[in-house]
């Protein structure tokens, strides 16, 4: 470690061949290589051809880190970290200080001078051919010599694999996201280890064997975001007659439990990653992609964040979770958890069962008020099977902010604007599938609910369906029929269905 903190301040290393990025591989070698190696390859599958390796970098996380845990062993370590950015110009040395407006910034990853656990955080933008999966990435705002550059990604961060292990690692994800996205305080990584309860836990805290479900849920509850935990085999819909999906009795509900590709898309949809437990490991979903299949549902593809294997990595199948790039056995999923803002009181779940019935009785209202016409009412479309439903969380300024651009009537734009609406709301789109498969806008009608009602009466705020708009005011008055546009738009939501 004699030469860590040189040069001083920096270095500028070109990638122009394999051989330039396998020297940087080989520069950190580490215990488990697999994290470092992704991280390098989502940096060269943004086309980066310039890598900058700052010196004695003072990362907040892992100086809490060598604070509480790395300052106190006998091996020599030193304080400071590596901070790694990528740039997709060929840059001089000279540039370091000014740089060229198309700079094309990527990102950055931190290094900790430990072997154990080389990657500490890091914000890289999503390789190309996964960008429009990932529906959890925050904007960041990076230092850089001066320069304030900007990066728009999901933090990543691997275990150390003594003082914080697997899930220490996805709830910082889960939380670091959050602090970005202005949802809650910013806290440290040392802190998920530290303020763990070890009296609920057999065993010593520190070296850290992991965290309980019950100390992951307690951490994010004390850290501003209480979590919606649940547990497969066991899991909601909607519709709560809803039979639980087909399976021989006695089989492991991670082999067939499908609630929980939508229960995971509707905080996915929102921007909020959700942790993924399995019997002995935990990683972060934070996008989806949808692959339409002829005559048959559209098949889901997650994709996740795992701090052994990387960031930005392919789940093919849930009931089957396997590595693509090793063919190990991930194991069956065993819980979800989700971390929410604290004012999100109403569970998705009853929101969209009653955004469904909502949205269904106002079509019919429409139609028998001359508003529509049978045949293009949104009822008429879902019973055809044209219809399905999408639910995500929302600022009520970002869902405001669209109104116009998203393609909304004056008469529906204006109304949306001037609602009294609480900091966050529930939205149930009704989209069209045919729209979605030619990739047309394909939302027909949405219902937003109150996010701090109550799960057993959400309380619905605006419904509006091809013809016809209802808007309740503050004191519960309602506003129906407002006349409106009869075609489909885009989404709110940051990510398109």
């Amino acid at each position: 470690m004699s030469d860590w903190e040189s040069p001083d301040p920096a270095e500028l290393i070109a990638l122009n061949s394999d051989a330039d990025w396998e020297a940087l591989l080989d520069r950190y070698p580490a215990l488990n290589p697999r994290p470092l190696q992704r991280c390098l390859e989502v940096a060269q599958a943004g086309g980066a051809a310039t890598a900058v390796i700052e010196t004695r970098y003072l990362d907040e996380d892992y100086r809490s880190e060598y604070s509480a845990f790395f300052s106190k062993t006998f091996a020599e370590i030193s304080d400071t970290a590596h901070r790694v950015h990528f740039f997709r110009r060929a840059l001089k040395a000279d540039e370091l200080w000014r740089l060229p407006d198309d700079h094309g910034y990527l990102g950055f990853m931190v290094i900790r001078p430990s072997w154990l656990g080389r990657v500490g955080r890091t914000m890289l933008a999503p390789p190309p051919e996964l960008a429009p999966a990932v529906r959890t990435s925050v904007e960041s705002t990076v230092s850089f010599f001066g320069q304030r550059l900007l990066i728009a990604a999901v933090p990543f961060a691997q275990q150390d694999t003594q003082f914080g292990r697997c899930a220490h690692a996805a709830a910082w994800i889960c939380h670091y996201t959050a602090a970005l996205r202005h949802d809650t305080h910013r806290r440290v990584m040392a802190d998920f280890t530290l303020l763990a309860d070890a009296n609920v836990v057999e065993g010593r805290p520190v070296p850290s064997q992991g965290l309980t479900g019950l100390q992951l849920t307690n951490l994010l509850r004390d850290f501003g975001l209480p979590p919606l935990f649940y547990r497969m085999g066991e899991l909601p819909t909607p519709n709560p007659n809803q039979n639980p999906p087909p399976h021989a009795p006695g089989q492991n509900p991670g082999e067939w439990d499908t609630r929980i590709v939508s229960i995971a898309c509707r905080y996915l949809n929102s921007g909020f990653p959700v942790l993924i437990g399995t019997y002995d490991h935990a990683f972060v979903l934070i996008g989806y992609d949808r692959e339409p299949r002829r005559g048959d549902t559209d098949w889901i593809r997650f994709i996740r964040h795992d701090d052994q294997r990387g960031p930005y990595l392919v789940v093919p199948d849930v009931l089957a979770d396997v590595d693509p790039a090793t063919g190990d056995a991930y194991g069956w999923w065993t819980m979800l958890v989700a971390p929410v803002p604290e004012r999100l009181w109403l569970a998705p779940e009853p929101a969209e069962r009653s955004g469904q019935n909502y949205l269904r009785a106002v079509s019919q209202e429409a139609v028998a008020r001359g508003l529509v016409a049978e045949r293009l009412a949104l009822h008429t479309l879902h019973d055809r099977g044209h219809v399905t439903f999408r639910t995500y969380a929302i600022t009520s300024t970002a869902f405001k902010a669209a109104a116009v651009d998203r393609g909304l009537d004056q008469v529906s734009a204006r109304e949306y604007r001037l609602a009294r609406l609480p900091r966050l709301v529930w939205v149930v789109e009704a989209v069209d599938r045919r729209k979605r498969r030619s990739g047309q806008p394909s939302v027909i009608g949405e219902a937003v609910f109150d996010s701090t009602s109550t799960d057993y009466d959400p309380r619905e705020l605006i419904v509006r369906v091809p013809g016809a708009l209802l808007v309740v005011q503050t004191d519960g008055t309602m506003r129906f029929p407002l006349a409106t546009m009869r075609r489909a738009c885009r989404s709110a939501a940051a990510s398109q269905p």
